[in-house]
């Protein structure tokens, strides 16, 4: 046993933040946090380093002003095609190629110099076109962060230079990471004095003597991430010790992110969590609301709600988190293994634009109306695998909307293909506005399913599966860019990101890949070195202790 875990541990690597191979600063590889920022001007990528060919992983952010430079437009008609293009409706006879129904010059190249993709490659990379190189074309920049990385959530707060801030859990060195984000797309997390890498001050979780007066350090494991949108709190499950771990987030020149709390006595293996939306009447009015997440698990049939206090009232402000209520999954056979979930407040949203619009007499009545919409519903979405589904559900907020009641009732679930991971919502394109001839958008619910290359598109208005993308191996990471009219979809395995149109005007090219950045490529295990570790030692260890984890199963199962 000894020497299979001296041969493990030699040929993979165990992870060490001492010395080792740099990673590139030019590649995908594997990714598994992407998010957008400054109004979808930047495209934040987190690199796991998963099978740890390098000493750390990256955090990068690409221009997706730059993107849209190499990502034909599509079309069905010339009309729709501007600057003397026009549409290739008639695709090439002497290649074979099939119409691309994208905008294209008298060169009828629909892949704007990057050239055609092997048509055999098509089948576990989609799309028609070669890769674009992230560096220098998108204007990539990364700073170097622990291996291991799991998620990743951007909180908008733009003062001077900065744009907002990017939160990344990490579980190589079970810390969470996180990095300013700058107008320009730069990332300041201390790297400028520690050879590239996010210093320890950005590193929060493992210091318990500075950061909390309980003596905490962050459980082993952290894995989902979310922040509320006031900014004061950052939650993050721990899978493994069955807890979850609060932060506390500072906004003040020189402010720092600090664990403060651990709520414990849950159900097993939280999964993921989002944080509830705040109500406009908060806002406004400044009325006490503590911030509320939704959390997931993977071993019971439950989602529940977990509040956040700040405790001012003490000479020494010690902020704690509470499990306020939980509601089970009954939708489903089974329940159990919940993974992403997503909440969705556009309805609630409309309604305090119409309070907005609408002309009161007094004040009175503006905060009236605010407080009658905050008891508007919630649609909640989680994916889950028993069986592999989408679940379908909304809150059941107090009538003042500021109370723990805030859990979901779920009422449906939609059949989807194996590997259900993430969970996003947006918005896609589905028509012009007469009067305006500006977009006319529509809600939609996108879930990633790792194990059967497939992205689903779920309209919640009809109820039904919109489209069902065929993408890569391992689509992980999702986020809507609404400004762009794309999906980017985050391959793990194949270490890519996808480009999917998102227009919906365009029938031909609606859920179709139209770019890749970054060059795939297959992990390491899957060529030689999963012979050099042996299932049943991998058994037999615990596989977060061994490091060699990654092996114990096939790349493709671990999200």
């Amino acid at each position: 046993m000894a020497r299979a875990i001296a041969a493990c541990s030699l040929l993979a690597g165990c992870y060490s933040t001492g010395d080792g191979v740099s990673p590139p600063a030019d590649r995908i590889y594997f990714p598994v946090g992407l998010a957008l920022t400054n109004q979808s001007k930047y495209l934040a990528v987190v690199n796991s380093d998963f099978d740890l060919q390098y000493n750390a992983g990256t955090l990068a952010t690409l221009d997706v002003g730059a993107l849209a430079d190499f990502v034909a437009k599509p079309c069905e008609q010339d009309s729709d095609c501007k600057d003397g293009l026009r549409c290739d409706i008639a695709g090439d006879p002497a290649s074979g190629e099939g119409p691309s129904y994208v905008c294209v010059g008298d060169d009828n190249d629909p892949c704007l110099g990057l050239g055609l993709r092997e048509p055999a490659d098509r089948l576990l990379f989609p799309g028609r076109c070669h890769h674009i190189e992230p560096a220098p074309n998108l204007n990539l920049r990364h700073v170097e962060i622990g291996a291991f990385a799991t998620d990743a959530v951007f909180l908008p707060h733009a003062v001077g230079d900065v744009d907002g801030r990017l939160f990344v859990p990490v579980r190589g060195d079970a810390t969470l990471h996180w990095a300013d984000i700058g107008s320009d797309g730069s990332i300041e997390c201390g790297q400028g004095l520690n050879g590239g890498a996010c210093d320890g001050a950005h590193r929060a979780g493992d210091d318990p003597d500075q950061e909390n007066t309980r003596d905490l350090r962050l459980a082993p494991e952290p894995f989902g991430v979310a922040v509320d949108p006031q900014g004061k709190a950052v939650l993050v499950t721990n899978q493994t010790s069955g807890r979850v771990s609060l932060f506390s987030n500072d906004w003040e020149q020189g402010g720092s992110v600090q664990l403060q709390f651990e709520v414990g006595n849950l159900a097993n293996r939280p999964m993921s969590a989002a944080a509830l939306p705040t109500p406009k009447l908060v806002t406004v009015t400044g009325e006490a609301y503590p911030p509320g997440f939704l959390v997931t698990f993977r071993n019971s049939p439950e989602v529940d709600l977990i509040r956040y206090f700040e405790d001012d009232g003490s000479h020494l402000a010690r902020p704690y988190a509470s499990r306020a209520n939980a509601v089970p999954i009954t939708v489903n056979s089974v329940g159990s293994d919940s993974r992403g979930i997503a909440i969705d407040d556009s309805a609630r949203v409309a309604n305090e634009a119409d309070c907005d619009q609408n002309h009161h007499a007094t004040e009175e009545e503006y905060i009236l109306c605010l407080r009658t919409v905050a008891s508007t519903s919630l649609d909640v979405f989680v994916a889950s695998r028993a069986p592999s589904s989408l679940l379908v559900g909304r809150t059941t907020p107090a009538q003042n909307a500021l109370q723990s009641s805030e859990v979901p009732a779920f009422f449906d679930t939609v059949s989807l293909s194996q590997g259900p991971s993430r969970v996003v919502t947006g918005k896609v394109i589905v028509g012009e506005d007469a009067a305006t001839s500006e977009p006319r958008f529509e809600p939609r619910v996108f879930v990633s399913c790792f194990d059967s290359r497939r992205v689903f598109v779920y309209d919640p208005v009809r109820r039904r599966i919109d489209t069902e993308i065929a993408t890569g191996r391992g689509p992980h990471a999702l986020a809507v860019d609404e400004v762009h009219g794309w999906l980017f979809v985050g391959h793990f395995t194949d270490s890519f990101i996808g480009v999917v149109s998102l227009d919906a005007r365009y029938t031909h090219t609606y859920g179709k890949m139209l770019a890749t950045v970054g060059e795939p490529s297959a992990p390491r295990a899957s060529k030689w070195l999963s012979r050099s570790c042996s299932r049943r030692l991998l058994a037999a260890l615990a596989w977060r202790r061994s490091r060699c984890y990654w092996l114990s199963a096939p790349a493709r199962s671990k999200p």
